[in-house]
């Protein structure tokens, strides 16, 4: 199957640019998506996950061109050379390097990918010296998503788990309905916090779709699971109010309007992160476009900084900013609200 890019044309109409990008050229299944950028030119690139087939790096050389790269890159097979179940997909600086990894999502035997960023265009698979690959042994993926369950300023990953048919069902590790998982970051390694953080994480479902956003305006960033076959899970976070935080509503006005690829630099106390704003992420989901930001126990932000995305590309800065609430920030207006 073909996979298929439209450029916005900027009058409500788009145009099917497949063919002349480049991307048209590359076959496989295309179950998940995300647009994020791995070399820092400041071009959105796209990794698409394939199912039993090599996954797809396109990496944006400009000029609308884009080169598939996943062989090279490290991200096509798995270390031992075979196509795996490539299912949901995120993109974020895990390890604060400033450089953007990737979480993916395979099916069972498999082990789940995490692929850290060696600053050249490749990456390595950290799965297991970082803590994810023995939990998602015996699990098939679907929706996941990187975000700060703990507004604690670490990216953390959650997982939607199911066998995509009830034929493993009597086996003795792959059942049909698996859990959720949670992974805490303790700092570039993360440990399985799925059985501490309620009672949902020991159910079992055929979890498939998973969303992220903070329906209730608290600031912890809740999470929507849909079940095959079955009623969605709403997933309240009760853990990220008790820390600091402060929500982040990007307008672009040069840049696309819901700035994706814009990069966020935040300053509290001892704490400096960055974050930027992908593109799409998960598995046949879409979320709340705001983004929160931990602070841990911190009360103040010394600075936020937004780089907006191409073809703008301003630098803004922003001083004596509120906590624990939600802010509008407009391309251009140098102000919040």
């Amino acid at each position: 199957m073909t996979s298929l890019l439209f450029h916005n044309n900027g009058d409500g109409t788009f145009t099917n640019f497949s063919k002349g990008s480049g991307i048209a050229g590359h076959l496989g299944k295309s179950w998940g998506v995300v647009a994020t950028d791995i070399n820092n030119d400041g071009w959105m690139d796209l990794f698409v996950a394939n199912d039993t087939v090599p996954n797809f790096l396109f990496v944006n050389r400009g000029g609308g061109r884009f080169e598939e790269i996943g062989l090279e890159a490290g991200t096509a097979y798995s270390a031992e050379g075979k196509a795996r179940s490539g299912m949901g997909i995120d993109s974020a600086d895990y390890n604060e390097d400033g450089w953007m990894d990737f979480f993916l999502a395979n099916i069972d035997e498999e082990i789940f990918s995490l692929y850290r960023n060696r600053h050249d265009e490749t990456f390595d698979d950290e799965s297991m010296p970082a803590g994810t690959g023995m939990p998602t042994r015996n699990m098939s993926g679907w929706g996941l998503k990187f975000f700060d369950y703990d507004n604690d300023g670490k990216l953390d990953i959650i997982c939607a788990n199911g066998f995509p048919d009830d034929l493993g069902e009597g086996s003795s590790y792959v059942r049909y309905r698996q859990p959720l998982l949670l992974f805490q970051n303790t700092g570039g390694k993360f440990k399985d916090v799925s059985q501490q953080s309620g009672p949902v994480f020991s159910k079992f479902f055929s979890s498939r779709g998973l969303a992220i956003g903070d329906f209730n305006n608290d600031g912890g960033v809740d999470v929507l699971v849909l079940v095959n076959n079955g009623a969605p899970l709403l997933l309240r976070n009760n853990a990220g109010r008790q820390n600091h935080w402060l929500g982040l509503h990007l307008v672009g006005k040069k840049a696309n309007r819901d700035a994706v690829g814009a990069r966020v630099t935040y300053r509290s106390g001892d704490l400096k992160r960055n974050r930027m704003k992908v593109g799409g992420g998960s598995f046949l989901s879409s979320h709340d476009p705001r983004m929160v930001l931990g602070l841990g126990k911190r009360t103040k932000i010394d600075f936020l900084e937004v780089k907006w995305p191409q073809p703008s590309g301003a630098i803004e800065r922003f001083t004596d900013l509120p906590i624990d609430r939600y802010i509008t920030i407009v391309e251009g207006t140098g102000k919040w609200k």
